[in-house]
């Protein structure tokens, strides 16, 4: 019945305005009881002669004249998508009627005075015909933090400007970060950006277009991550300064740590995402709603191991192979040769220390690292030339020479059947493109985390020619080693090290101190983070050429830059209609949070435009955990407890207890356990002061920790419970 007394409500004012030449105004009860007229005569002419729902007729009346950003935006994302249907023919066309209803908004408002809703003659009183003045004034009051200036980010800043969010003249401010830089590819979907905008700052510029719409905007743009690192950046007293969190992120793990510091200050959240025409739009309020981090994603379905390493059937696999071994060769092996220098800082204290016969870890990789490290561009293109040979000639011949074309299973069927493919060596050829590109970029990518500088002239292929014609290349020496088929077997964790080994480092070291190449400044490389939006660091140009030779090894199809770009870097597909339509769905959540509204209006909502489906589903409640004895708590729950100077750890158990009807039998800082009572020495620890045992900063006020009780019955597990915030100092509050 509730979508056809929309329609007769929708049909009662479009006779309204067809027979007066007008909307009804605002507020006016006489235009309400002519529109409720016109709507009973409409249903009674329709042939399921749907009852008339009155309270929709009226608000609808009331706000006729009203225009909501956030829901015109939510409609406008769904109608254009239908636009690009009907132009390109693509997903299924909307065949009937589709109204969106935000009664959620409005219906909590029917007792406020009908003045709230009248025009006051500025640019918001299309916003105060739909909520009411109040609503108007605490949206304008607001502080929010939105995290991310994408796709979303800049839709969401659309929305706040024209909502008047952080424009109160003592109160409101809207702060905004994203460390990212503009690209070109971000222009198709990220409007408040142009072309005379590429490389430059995300959160700068978008604050900048956003004054635009609406100068009197107040905001504040930052360039940082939100992660742990920044906590001094946006500590608690950061958090607890906002009125709301809006997250517009394509990383999980960061939406999980935002969302555990909203939980930890008590701050409401709203999270959203798209991918591709699908949206999901989240909401959770302190004490009401369960948090984003109650319930996980199921994990990804990872690539099996002995696929990457040497059976690939899809372009996906080689391009992982590409960016496993870029990882590898030019961020984790740099930065764990980094960490091992700087445990033992000289060459000659490792060496004297592996004689006197102590196992160093890491040691056996770190030397071979330093024995065959590059020390001119000569060496960089040598090294490359050879990574080539062994990456997609040596590989191949090792896999046909471990399992032979005409290698059968024991059920006697062959070895090499689909899915598995043979491999092929692939002969360098200098004016091959693919060959020269994998060369050039591996080769600068090698000087960079060696520290080899390199000059223009050094790119030339007349220069590379000349460094590859002098050089030998290693011939093939086939091995013994297993090959793993296995489809379960997980990549290991160490490889172990052969006394051979272990030998040959002594010796390589030896030779390295000797040949004065183990100074302070070789124990030194530069390791490299990914970066998929810099065109000019290679690091694309690297994983495309890797990826695609090795599809050509294995006969392939092979993926363009593009499509490489996209998989590596793990970018999610986005389109402007779904980002709006979430945007405006967000922008509408936020309304209700604002006004403090009751669990059951908030909704979270999950679309798909190509279909099209729109699913809004109540938030879930949050769940209680009982302890024992009636004693219960949630995630929003915390305890606390105020000390000083000489508290103990016995005192703050005591306090717990007095406070909370029960007794901690375990006390954990993070990962660190303060008092585990059947740990060896933890019973002496109840005499030590709170200061010594967590050892806070000189500014540090409080310190959240994690306490558990005794179960009921003896062997059982521990009963959890909720953080406590223990402050070192009774506040004078």
């Amino acid at each position: 019945q509730a979508p056809l007394q929309t329609h007769v409500a929708m049909l009662a004012l479009n006779h309204f305005q067809e027979n007066l030449g007008r909307t009804p105004n605002i507020g006016c009860l006489q235009d309400s009881e002519e529109m409720l007229k016109i709507a009973v005569s409409i249903s009674e002419t329709l042939e399921s002669n749907p009852q008339v729902n009155g309270e929709t007729v009226r608000w609808l009346s009331r706000t006729a004249q009203g225009f909501l950003a956030p829901l015109a935006a939510a409609m406008g994302g769904v109608a254009s998508q239908e636009v690009l249907k009907a132009v390109t023919g693509k997903f299924s066309p909307l065949q009937q009627w589709l109204y969106i209803d935000m009664l959620d908004i409005v219906t909590p408002l029917e007792k406020m005075d009908s003045e709230e809703f009248l025009p006051r003659g500025d640019r918001y009183d299309a916003l105060r015909a739909c909520i009411g003045d109040s609503l108007c004034q605490k949206l304008h009051d607001l502080n929010v933090f939105l995290v991310g200036c994408g796709a979303i980010g800049c839709e969401m800043l659309k929305n706040f400007a024209l909502l008047g969010v952080g424009t109160g003249q003592d109160k409101g401010l809207v702060t905004i970060t994203d460390p990212d830089l503009i690209e070109k590819s971000n222009l198709n979907r990220q409007f408040l950006f142009r072309p005379h905008h590429i490389q430059k700052p995300k959160s700068y510029t978008a604050a900048e277009a956003t004054l635009t719409i609406n100068p009197c905007l107040k905001i504040d743009s930052y360039i940082n991550k939100v992660c742990p690192a920044t906590e001094n950046t946006y500590s608690d007293e950061f958090y607890t300064k906002q009125d709301v969190i809006v997250t517009a992120l394509d990383n999980v793990e960061a939406r999980r740590y935002i969302d555990s510091r909203c939980v930890a200050n008590l701050r409401p959240l709203i999270d959203s995402g798209t991918m591709g025409t699908k949206g999901h739009t989240e909401v959770v309020v302190p004490h009401l709603t369960e948090s984003y981090n109650s319930h996980r994603d199921p994990p990804e379905e990872e690539i099996p191991f002995c696929t990457l390493k040497s059976f690939p059937a899809a372009i996906e696999h080689t391009i992982q192979w590409a960016r496993d071994k870029f990882e590898s060769s030019f961020s984790h092996k740099p930065a764990l040769f980094n960490k091992f220098w700087q445990t033992y800082p000289s060459a000659e204290e490792v060496l004297q220390r592996i004689k006197s016969g102590e196992s160093l870890e890491g040691c056996f990789h770190v030397i071979k690292t330093l024995s065959r490290r590059p020390r001119s561009w000569t060496q960089c293109v040598e090294l490359a030339r050879v990574k080539f040979e062994k990456y997609f000639s040596h590989k191949a011949l090792q896999l046909l020479h471990s399992f032979p074309l005409d290698t059968r299973l024991k059920d006697g069927s062959l070895f090499w059947q689909s899915p598995k493919r043979p491999p092929f060596p692939v002969k360098f050829e200098f004016s091959d493109p693919l060959h020269f590109g994998f060369l050039l970029s591996a080769a600068k990518l090698f000087a960079t985390v060696y520290c080899v500088p390199f000059t223009e002239k050094d790119l030339s292929e007349e220069t590379l020619l000349k460094i590859i014609s002098a050089m030998k290349v290693p011939e093939f020496r086939p091995s013994n080693k297993i090959v793993q088929t296995d489809e379960s077997a997980r990549k290991p964790d160490h490889i172990p090290v052969s006394s051979e080994d272990e030998r040959n480092a002594v010796f390589q070291l030896e030779k390295s101190i000797m040949s004065n190449e183990a100074l302070e400044s070789d124990l030194q490389m530069k390791p490299i983070s990914f970066e998929k939006d810099d065109d000019s660091n290679g690091h694309i140009d690297f994983i495309t050429a890797a990826s695609n030779l090795r599809a050509k090894m294995y006969n392939i199809e092979p993926a363009d830059r593009f499509k490489t770009k996209r998989i590596a870097g793990k970018i999610i597909p986005a389109i402007a209609t779904a980002t709006a339509a979430v945007s405006g769905l967000v922008a509408l959540e936020l309304i209700k949070v604002v006004g403090g509204y009751p669990a059951d209006a908030y909704k979270n909502c999950f679309l798909n435009l190509a279909i099209p489906i729109m699913v809004f589903t109540e938030t879930a409640e949050v769940r209680r955990t009982e302890i024992r004895n009636g004693i219960s708590f949630t995630i929003w729950d915390r305890w606390t407890v105020y000390g000083k100077e000489d508290f103990t750890l016995l005192d703050f158990i005591n306090a717990v207890r007095e406070k909370y009807g029960i007794e901690p039998t375990m006390v954990v800082q993070g990962v660190k356990m303060l008092y585990v009572p059947v740990m060896p020495g933890h019973i002496k620890r109840l005499k030590l002061t709170m200061q010594k045992l967590v050892k806070p900063s000189a500014d540090k006020k409080y310190v959240d920790l994690t306490v558990s009780f005794a179960p009921e019955t003896d062997g059982e597990e521990d009963l959890p419970g909720p953080p406590v915030r223990y402050y070192f100092v009774q506040e004078d509050n």
